[in-house]
């Protein structure tokens, strides 16, 4: 399995976060990779609406 080398500074401050709210990293990782997707997937949802309502 790919595993994706993460910034260092990315890696601090998730380490702050775990700290502040108690979650493991993986697991507050795996929440804002999710919430990313399903942003993305609405935008393009959203275009394509927008796209087909132009022709």
């Amino acid at each position: 399995m790919y595993s994706p080398k993460i910034n260092e500074e990315l890696v601090k401050a998730l380490y702050l976060e775990k700290q502040k709210v108690g979650k493991p990293m993986t697991k507050l990782v795996n929440e804002a990779i999710m919430e990313y997707l399903e942003k993305r997937r609405r935008n393009d949802d959203q275009q394509r609406q927008n796209n087909i309502g132009s022709d």
